[in-house]
C-alpha cells in the first residue's frame, strides 16, 4: 500500500470518529434552525459531504471539528432556508442567521453538559439509571412502563421527577466545582 493510500485511510478514519462523534451536537445545532426532523437530516447530509470533501483543509481536526462543522452547517441552513423562501412561515434570513450564531457558540457548551450529564448519570444507582434512560427513549411512555412493571403511572412520573432532580442537583455540583478549577 503506497504512502497516499495510507494517508487517505487513515484522514479517512479519523473522520468518521469526529463525525460520529460530535455528530449529536451538529445535529441539534442544525435542528435549531429547521422546521422539520426531516430538514435537518437533509442538511445534515449535505453538511457531512461537505465536510468530508473540505476535512484535508482543516488544521486541528481534533479541538476545531465541531465549530468548523458548524460553520458549515451555517452555510447549508442559509442555502437551504433560501430554497424555502417561497413559504411565507419562514423566519428573514438576519434572524436564522443570529440564531446559527448563537448556536455556534453553545456548541462547546452542550457538549460540556453531555459529559457532565453522562458522568451524573454513572452516579445513580444501576435501577434508576435504567429506569430513566427506558424513560426517555424514543416511542417510550411512562404508562407503558407502568403496566410493563404494574406501577400506577403517577407514582413512575414522581419518581421521574425526583430522579431528574438529583441528575440536575448533581450537574449544578459539578459544573460549580469546575468552575473553581477554572
Amino acid at each position: 500500500m503506497d504512502t497516499q493510500t495510507q494517508n487517505f485511510e487513515s484522514n479517512e478514519g479519523i473522520f468518521v470518529q469526529l463525525l460520529a462523534r460530535h455528530e449529536p451536537e451538529i445535529r441539534s445545532y442544525i435542528r435549531a434552525s429547521l422546521p422539520s426532523p426531516h430538514d435537518v437530516a437533509e442538511v445534515m447530509q449535505h453538511v457531512s459531504l461537505i465536510a468530508w470533501r473540505k476535512f484535508s483543509e482543516l488544521d486541528d481536526p481534533e479541538s476545531n471539528f465541531a465549530r468548523w462543522t458548524c460553520v458549515i452547517a451555517r452555510f447549508e441552513i442559509m442555502k437551504f432556508r433560501r430554497t424555502l423562501a417561497r413559504d411565507r412561515f419562514v423566519l428573514q434570513e438576519n434572524l436564522v442567521e443570529q440564531i446559527c450564531q448563537e448556536g455556534e457558540a453553545e456548541t462547546s457548551l452542550r457538549a460540556e453538559q453531555i459529559v457532565q450529564l453522562e458522568h451524573c448519570l454513572r452516579e445513580l444507582p444501576e435501577d434508576r439509571r435504567e429506569f430513566v434512560l427506558k424513560a426517555y427513549s424514543p416511542g417510550t411512555t411512562i404508562k407503558e412502563i407502568a403496566k410493563q412493571q404494574g406501577k400506577k403511572p403517577d407514582a413512575l412520573y414522581q419518581l421521574v421527577r425526583r430522579i431528574r432532580q438529583k441528575l440536575e442537583d448533581c450537574m449544578q455540583r459539578r459544573t460549580g466545582e469546575l468552575g473553581q478549577v477554572n
